[in-house]
């Protein structure tokens, strides 16, 4: 096992993070120390990293290493599960210096990279293990419920007081949605940094449960992205696939000669062999039945609104995959 660096957070509203803020959405307090990560090298030993490279006895970056080589209770931990890289907050003095005095000098994880599958693993499926095994971990400080508006994530990040003393604000928010992966198949999360605006606010430790603010792209899709409509569409490709499977040779049975338990197995195969095609044309399809069919009705639902097609699209893509997670 080896480093493996942390991907880059990006800045919300730029292309690489378009559309992270539909679905289900955490948003988690950022801390200003240093980026570290643990991982297992070899058994009972433990590698260390910072933000760019491995550490080592003779290269360190500010103590982590020293630190974590002294901690039993990791190696234990990593000899149950030797397929995580854990990415953390080695909380030493940076930008801030004014968190509260018992939050300094400690490792809080933020992020927690599954080898085997590829992939992070999801806040509410790590942090409990994690935290009865002696980990600090980062809570989140919202959890969105439906879509939140770019106003609401600014307030969000003028109001973290995680780990702060009284009166002091944190460095801003990481958005994640564990869910959702970019127009280029990546899952870079997004951060809004609290000095790139003006509002401050009062402490708001703990996590919240909150209601987005729907916008008219959000309604739309909502109401008429069904699964009915999903459905329609999911079963047309189905049956594409098998008749150009058998054009390509692969099949001799057509769409047209498979019933029952028949069509229904060789379909879900292709979906699976052949979803790099697959699900590309199933979200494009949808939204584009949804602009040529409900057009008209939306328009004289909402009284002639201003529509963002390319939100719409976002939201499209979350109703299919809340339709249909087994796909994604």
């Amino acid at each position: 096992m080896s480093f493996r660096k942390y991907d880059h957070v990006e800045r919300f509203g730029t292309d690489e993070v378009e559309g992270i803020e539909i679905g289900d959405v955490l948003v988690f307090p950022k801390l200003d120390g240093t980026n570290a990560s643990i991982w297992r090298s070899q058994p009972y030993i433990v590698g260390t990293g910072s933000r760019n490279r491995t550490l080592s006895d003779e290269s360190d970056n500010a103590g982590f290493h020293a630190w974590v080589q002294k901690q039993q209770w990791i190696r234990d931990f990593f000899e149950e599960y030797p397929f995580f890289n854990i990415y953390g907050e080695w909380l030493v003095p940076h930008t801030l210096k004014t968190y509260r005095d018992e939050a300094w000098g400690k490792f809080w994880v933020f992020d927690v990279w599954n080898k085997e599958e590829g992939r992070y693993v999801h806040y509410d499926a790590y942090a409990p293990e994690f935290e009865k095994r002696g980990f600090n971990v980062i809570e989140p400080k919202v959890r969105y419920t439906s879509p939140p508006t770019e106003a609401q994530l600014l307030v969000d990040a003028a109001t973290n007081t995680y780990l702060m003393q009284d009166g002091s604000i944190g460095e801003g928010i990481v958005i994640k949605n564990y869910a959702w992966t970019n127009k280029y198949g990546r899952q870079p999360w997004a951060k809004i940094v609290r000095n790139e605006f003006k509002e401050e606010n009062r402490r708001a430790f703990g996590t919240t449960e909150k209601v987005g603010e729907k916008s008219v792209e959000g309604e739309i899709a909502e109401k008429y992205v069904t699964k009915a409509l999903v459905d329609k569409v999911l079963e047309k490709i189905k049956y594409e696939l098998l008749n150009e499977a058998v054009k390509e040779g692969e099949y001799i049975d057509g769409a047209n000669t498979l019933h029952g338990a028949a069509y229904d197995t060789r379909a879900a195969h292709l979906m699976h062999s052949k979803r790099g095609k697959a699900i590309p044309r199933l979200l494009q399809t949808v939204f584009y039945d949804l602009v040529r069919e409900e057009s008209w009705n939306f328009v004289k639902e909402w009284n002639n609104p201003v529509i963002d097609y390319k939100k719409l699209k976002n939201y499209t893509i979350y109703w299919v995959k809340k339709h249909h997670p087994e796909l994604f």
